[in-house]
């Protein structure tokens, strides 16, 4: 039994397919799924790999089977407690499931009953799936739950009209990669054992799915490589410790991009310089360019900024996950409020959350869950002073920006208005032409005066050009205001918390849950906020 990685992210497999299948076809289908996991381990050579698999007879065992040769971790997902599932089985089908059930790494119920037991392990297995694997001749589903209904769930969102509401799995649409199974019980498929990997269709003729999901696999293994550069604690790390060095490693990366951003700044307002002061060579002209340039392809080549905002989104998550399970808040799981509208490359950052959740918290309630929880407490509170003290550092910073231009532009008047009215002191002939004597040279006094007239003025106004460029970009005012919101926000609810504690009417678990979902609404506004101003060259 191989032990499941807590300190990173699984790329998770999920297995579907038919029950009824030939001791012949096994093999060739073992071997067609291995396939399917080097194909995945060759892109995502980061991403450890995890299986779930229902553990029925047929595709389901053998591909979990099939995994445990390769040392990968299973998770088996029954659709009911086990002394009923072993009803489902043959003596030998029995004998099959239990040695897979001793060797699995963990067991998860996923409905505890039999009614629409079936159906729950489905949607259970689709939901946390980056990857569903069907074992699949195309044929029609002949009940809910089958392979077919499971194929149409995850391709189009579509689900059977039946009575689950008990069954809070519902997932994204993604990827499926169909392996063509013979069964015994129909006429043989063209092209047995052949794999082909089909994509949902956003709208007719979309062809960018397949792109966006290689990208998402791409994020993971790259979320991987960065989070092994902050160590992990020497305990059995938990969601707590996952979110602290997410945390950490998004706070490095943005240092990380702030030093590059201030590059840009600077490189811009050192080409200006020089193309205002009309005596320095063309080279030094070219060269402050060129330096801006380099250091924008070297910050968008290794992607410091987006890596930094993905990593920040995942901390939040954790964070109003955490906060949610200490709270026992049970079923309530923080990608189905957050970036709902992001089926493209940030939808990567649901899919890690989901896999955290399954990971940490999925079919295990917290011992000493309460709404008064120390986590819960630190969050509320953390959150409350993290906002207030954010929204005054961003004032002061705006504040600051703006008397720096004021004084900057004030210097500027004052050197035209000092120069003029020395060179019509010294020259009057530089202001009123008709008393420059005849043979006048301009000579090193004077074209300093000069200079003086016109370079420091546009020099202020190129400085205020570039701190406006910083602060558009960090968008100062309006986050400042929505700092302002959250923190009121957080502030009513912890009051509205420490009422209930002394006696007052409420619920303190609905606040706590709505609480987390304001929270994961603005985040996720920063997080577009800060994808629409990407990182660019300023030109002032």
């Amino acid at each position: 039994m191989r032990p499941i990685p807590l300190d990173r992210l699984s790329l998770v497999v999920g297995v579907t397919g038919h029950r009824d299948i030939a001791a012949d076809d096994e093999a060739p289908l073992r071997a067609a799924f291995g396939r399917v996991l080097e194909g995945l381990a060759t892109t995502c050579p980061h991403a450890p790999l995890l299986v779930l698999s229902g553990l029925a007879a047929g595709a389901d065992a053998l591909a979990a089977e099939e995994a445990l040769a390769r040392n990968i971790p299973v998770i088996a997902c029954l659709p009911m407690p086990v002394a009923e599932y072993e009803n489902d089985f043959s003596p030998a089908e029995l004998a099959r499931f239990r040695r897979l059930l001793d060797s699995v790494s963990r067991v998860v119920i996923t409905s505890r009953t039999r009614k629409n037991g079936y159906v729950a392990t489905g949607r259970f297995i689709a939901q946390y799936s980056h990857l569903l694997v069907a074992f699949w001749d195309g044929s029609g589903s002949r009940g809910a739950g089958g392979t077919a209904d499971v194929v149409d769930m995850r391709l189009t969102g579509r689900a059977q009209d039946l009575d689950v509401e008990s069954i809070p799995y519902l997932p994204d649409l993604g990827p499926v990669e169909i392996i063509t199974t013979p069964r015994t019980s129909a006429v043989p498929p063209a092209n047995p054992y052949a794999t082909k990997r089909l994509y949902p269709k956003h709208f007719t003729g979309e062809e960018s799915v397949e792109q966006s999901f290689h990208a998402m696999l791409v994020r993971m293994d790259s979320y991987n490589v960065d989070l092994a550069e902050t160590p992990a604690p020497a305990p059995e790390p938990g969601l707590q410790a996952l979110m602290d060095r997410t945390d950490a490693t998004a706070n490095r990366l943005q240092r990380q991009t702030n030093r590059f951003q201030l590059a840009l700044l600077f490189f811009a307002f050192l080409a200006a310089t020089v193309q205002i002061i009309g005596h320095i060579p063309s080279l030094a002209k070219v060269v402050g360019l060129a330096a801006a340039f380099v250091a924008y392809r070297v910050a968008r080549k290794h992607d410091y900024e987006n890596r930094y905002q993905d990593y920040r989104a995942i901390a939040e998550g954790l964070r109003v996950q955490s906060a949610w399970y200490c709270a026992g808040l049970r079923h309530k799981l923080v990608d189905n409020a957050y970036l709902r509208m992001q089926e493209g490359e940030l939808q990567w950052i649901r899919m890690a959350l989901r896999f955290f959740y399954l990971l940490f918290c999925e079919d295990r309630a917290h011992d000493n869950a309460s709404h008064d929880h120390p986590v819960c407490r630190d969050w509320v509170r953390s959150q409350w002073r993290y906002y207030y003290r954010a929204r005054r550092r961003l004032e002061r910073t705006q504040r600051s920006l703006d008397v720096i231009t004021v004084v900057c532009i004030g210097v500027g008047v004052a050197c035209l208005v000092g120069s003029a009215i020395a060179l019509g002191a010294l020259f009057p002939c530089a202001l009123f032409d008709p008393f420059c004597p005849r043979g006048f040279a301009p000579h090193g006094a004077f074209l300093t005066l000069q200079e003086l007239l016109t370079v420091p003025l546009a020099m202020a106004a190129m400085l205020g050009a570039v701190f406006e460029h910083h602060a558009e970009k960090q968008n100062l005012t309006g986050n400042a205001k929505r700092y302002e919101r959250m923190f009121r926000v957080f502030d009513r609810a912890r009051r509205e918390l420490n009422a209930i504690a002394r006696g007052a009417p409420g619920n303190p678990q609905e606040i706590i849950y709505e609480l987390g979902r304001a929270a994961l609404v603005e985040h996720a506004d920063w997080l577009i906020m800060r994808r629409d101003r990407p990182m660019k060259v300023v030109v002032v």
